[in-house]
């Protein structure tokens, strides 16, 4: 068993042996669209088991129409090739990435269009810091032609800048707005905000990517007798709310701070906790709702 696996044009190949060409127009143009899946070891069936699966690979077609990029495998072939990386990766919960990029031609239309596909996985469990901090972003997001549903490489490059100003303020987290001053995400994570039995998020019109994290944790918290809005959301809420991130490495994570003040503290952190708990149980094919979210990965 490896500790990464990389799954490369049809095989798994070593890690270092998974080469691009600097004139592809990945390399050119950051031409490719992703997705981030998970998939947690069950080890009474001895199985692996995909957390939205289907719903993760709707979105990579999705993005590769909106971006353009040519569809280089089946679902089928897909989903084959993740259970090939699973299959590498041996009795432990897996984060998986399967992306598809354009090798050749600036557009699907151009004659030498070509679209190929890589996976990288490794072995992951989350990490939760003793007291997650974080700070609003200075810069603002804006959206391109190609705008926040497709999940893009190219819509990423964003977060090198965000990832500087993490850094220089020694935080765990970066919020960012988007161009009408509303709250939209964080670097690589989802936003909710929680008061009392209340959960809040921005909404897609808002221009963040629709999470399917999030779309999990809202049915959890409906199914709870909890009301769910989505709805633009202003900054100064983040500091009148329990904040809690939702993402697929992440899974959910408490926010401790928000741009040096203290949060949480409006009866929403025992609705946050008792979520977190209901997404772990469903993980784990505990919750109802597993039946519809977990799927075997063979």
């Amino acid at each position: 068993m490896s500790d990464r696996v990389m799954w490369f044009n049809g095989a798994c190949v070593p890690w270092e042996d998974a080469r691009v060409h600097v004139w592809d127009e990945l390399a050119l143009r950051g031409a490719n669209v992703f997705e981030g899946i998970t998939a947690f070891w069950n080890a009474d069936e001895q199985r692996h088991e995909v957390l939205a699966g289907d719903a993760h690979l709707d979105r990579l077609y999705d993005s590769a129409r909106v971006a353009d990029i040519p569809a280089p495998m089946t679902r089928a072939e897909v989903f084959g090739a993740l259970a090939e990386v699973a299959s590498q990766l041996g009795g432990s919960d897996i984060y998986v990435r399967p992306t598809f990029y354009a090798k050749r031609g600036r557009s699907a239309l151009a004659p030498d269009s070509e679209g190929a596909m890589y996976i990288g996985g490794f072995p992951f469990r989350p990490s939760v810091p003793q007291a997650v901090r974080a700070i609003v972003s200075s810069h603002r997001r804006f959206g391109g032609p190609i705008g926040p549903h497709a999940k893009s490489g190219g819509s990423y490059l964003d977060f090198r800048v965000f990832e500087r100003e993490r850094v220089e303020h020694e935080v765990e987290h970066v919020f960012f707005l988007n161009d009408r001053g509303h709250v939209a995400e964080a670097d690589g994570a989802a936003i909710l905000l929680v008061r009392d039995r209340r959960v809040i998020t921005p909404s897609v019109d808002t221009g963040v990517l629709d999470s399917i994290t999030k779309r999990i944790v809202l049915d959890l918290a409906r199914g709870l007798g909890y009301e769910v809005e989505e709805r633009p959301v202003l900054r100064d809420e983040l500091y009148r709310a329990q904040v809690v991130l939702a993402g697929t490495l992440l899974g959910l994570r408490t926010v401790h701070s928000v741009d040096g003040r203290t949060v949480g503290d409006t009866g929403g952190a025992e609705t946050a906790a008792t979520l977190a708990a209901e997404y772990g149980r469903l993980c784990r094919g505990e919750n109802p709702l597993a039946s519809a979210c977990l799927a075997p990965l063979r």
